[in-house]
C-alpha cells in the first residue's frame, strides 16, 4: 500500500470510531440508577442493537469499569466478558437473559427486552434500587 492508500485508511477508520463512539448511548439514561456507569452502558448499547458485536462493546466498555486503565485487545476483551458475565449475573434472578451468538456478539431479545423495559418502568415509579 502506498503512503496515500493508507492516510485515507487511516480517515476512514477514523470516521468509523467517531460513528461508533457516537452511537453509543449517554450513561445518564434509565439503567444508570440501578446499575454501575459501566454496566448501565453495556446494557444501552446492547438494547440499542439486534447484535452488539465484541468491537462495540469494548468501546463501550473503555471508558467505563475500574480496569479501564489497562490496554490491549487481549486485555479490552476479557474487560467486556467479565463485565457482561456480572451484568447478567445481575440479571439473572430476575429472568432476563442477555443472549450470545458465538463469534458474533450479544443480544437482548423481544421478551427479554420487555421485561428489562418493564422491571425498569416499575423500579423507577417505586423509587427503588435493583
Amino acid at each position: 500500500m502506498t503512503v496515500a492508500e493508507l492516510k485515507a485508511r487511516i480517515a476512514e477508520l477514523e470516521e468509523e470510531l467517531r460513528q461508533l463512539r457516537a452511537d453509543i448511548a449517554p450513561v445518564e439514561n434509565g439503567f444508570a440508577m440501578f446499575f454501575s456507569r459501566q454496566q448501565a452502558a453495556l446494557l444501552t448499547a446492547i438494547l440499542k442493537r439486534p447484535i452488539a458485536n465484541y468491537a462495540y462493546l469494548d468501546i463501550v466498555t473503555e471508558g467505563h469499569g475500574k480496569y479501564n486503565r489497562y490496554q490491549g485487545a487481549m486485555h479490552q476483551t476479557l474487560r467486556t466478558k467479565v463485565a457482561i458475565w456480572k451484568l447478567r449475573k445481575r440479571l439473572g434472578p430476575m429472568g432476563i437473559n442477555i443472549g450470545l451468538r458465538r463469534g458474533v456478539g450479544y443480544y437482548i431479545d423481544a421478551e427479554n427486552r420487555t421485561k428489562l423495559l418493564m422491571l425498569s418502568h416499575d423500579k423507577l415509579k417505586g423509587g427503588q434500587a435493583w
